[in-house]
């Protein structure tokens, strides 16, 4: 058994390694019905949101063959072969955490999906710029097949992708256009679009504007957006199209620019890229300061998507991420409500990226992805990249995970230690 799948098993602990390893949950109670089952699972009794039917209220969720088969009140429960009593919990569609890096095994700082997906309440994970042209084939084999939490990748414009932290800067030769279109061709099921990993700095925006050319010429000729490194300089903010996408909006200064202006408004540049049609993605990482944040929360300007750029140096003990769900959870603290912090874990990850398969949703007739949610009250200490701490009252945990109609085990989230 490799390391990551012998880590993710010991935090599991000894009665959930069966579980994991079948996809049953130990929170799943069977009801045996009494003729012919009509659902495999009923998730009953539970507080569903679903910002893509505008759901939001106490509903039934059953599951068959894989799809959901219908949100409604009061189903019978005799009808199901798995009832989960989902009272006093919120169901989600599957969560998506649109940006990590889990090319575990091959890139150092990555880690493995199934330790950050499945027994997080996440669904899928979107890896952005492990790899690259060159890089790609090994992490589809050996990461994305095997893994059970579900995989995409955006590929990074650098063709050895994340082997190094400067892959856009050691050697030309690397930003390769014709390497990544072939790849992305030969991966449609997988690569959902094109990573430039620019530092921000004003002094590399020549290059930078070089390296993002050839990366719109991969992207034209593919037809899948690119996502971009925080910078607010007009001159490569005008070289994105719609539907393309930048990270990191809240960064502290050491990792680059952010969406402020130096009187603390979001910049007129940001204010524009809804009018263009082009995305923001929040990446926590190592850019979140609780200053910029919350003064971008004041004016209501939130980004497009909350995802947690999650690698080994940010889960606990002694990182300051976690996992989505308590990346999801300061979003609540800074003020946004929680069907739209549901919303931007789901259906906008849906609605940005050209997935091959339906997800994001609890409509009928689609993957049965589903997240069963505690949101608990309390006393939450919640730090940002600099270590500086908030206190919230409200953290969302995880209870149970079901992936395209099965149900795994989930791992409560931990807080990190902060010295």
């Amino acid at each position: 058994m490799e390391p990551s799948r012998r880590h993710v098993i010991a935090r599991l602990g000894a009665a959930a390694v069966a579980s994991f390893a079948t996809g049953v949950g130990e929170a799943a109670a069977t009801d045996k019905p009494e003729g012919p089952a009509k659902y495999d699972i009923l998730i009953a009794g539970g507080h569903v949101i679903d910002p893509v039917s505008r759901t939001s209220g106490i509903r039934d969720v059953a599951i068959a063959n894989g799809k959901v088969a219908s949100v409604a009140a009061n189903l019978p429960r005799v009808q199901a072969r798995q009832v989960i009593d989902a009272s006093g919990k919120l169901v989600t569609p599957g969560l998506i955490d649109m940006h990590g890096h889990v090319y575990d095994q091959a890139i150092q700082i990555s880690i493995d999906p199934d330790i950050v997906g499945i027994p997080k309440g996440v669904t899928t994970i979107v890896d952005c710029g492990s790899s690259g042209a060159g890089t790609f084939p090994g992490f589809r084999k050996y990461v994305i097949e095997r893994a059970r939490t579900r995989v995409y990748a955006l590929l990074n414009i650098s063709t050895i992708g994340l082997v190094v932290a400067n892959e856009l800067y050691l050697d030309p030769k690397m930003i390769d256009a014709k390497a990544a279109i072939q790849t992305i061709e030969g991966n449609r099921d997988l690569i959902l679009g094109i990573k430039v990993r620019i530092n921000g700095r004003d002094e590399e925006v020549p290059h930078d504007m070089n390296v993002l050319k050839t990366a719109r010429e991969a992207s034209d000729a593919t037809g899948v957006p690119i996502m971009m490194h925080w910078t607010n300089d007009r001159r490569l903010l005008s070289m994105l199209k719609k539907g393309d996408i930048l990270a990191h909006p809240f960064n502290p200064s050491r990792a680059g620019p952010n969406c402020l202006g130096p009187d603390g408004k979001v910049l007129p540049q940001i204010l524009e890229l809804k009018d263009r049609g082009i995305f923001t993605d929040f990446s926590h990482g190592g850019h979140l300061q609780w200053e910029t944040a919350q003064k971008a929360a004041e004016q209501g300007w939130f980004p497009d998507t909350i995802s947690t750029d999650i690698h080994r140096a940010h889960v606990a003990p002694n990182g300051l991420v976690i996992d989505l769900l308590t990346t999801m959870s300061k979003f609540l603290y800074l003020g946004l409500p929680l069907d739209q912090v549901i919303e931007k874990t789901t259906a906008a990850p849906m609605r940005i990226l050209n997935f091959p398969e339906r997800l994001g949703s609890l409509e009928p007739g689609i993957t049965a992805d589903v997240s069963i949610l505690t949101l608990e009250d309390g006393s939450f200490d919640f730090f940002d990249s600099t270590r500086q701490k908030r206190t919230g009252n409200q953290r969302l945990f995880a209870d149970s995970t079901i992936k395209g109609g099965r149900v795994y085990p989930t791992v409560r989230s931990e807080n990190p230690v902060v010295r």
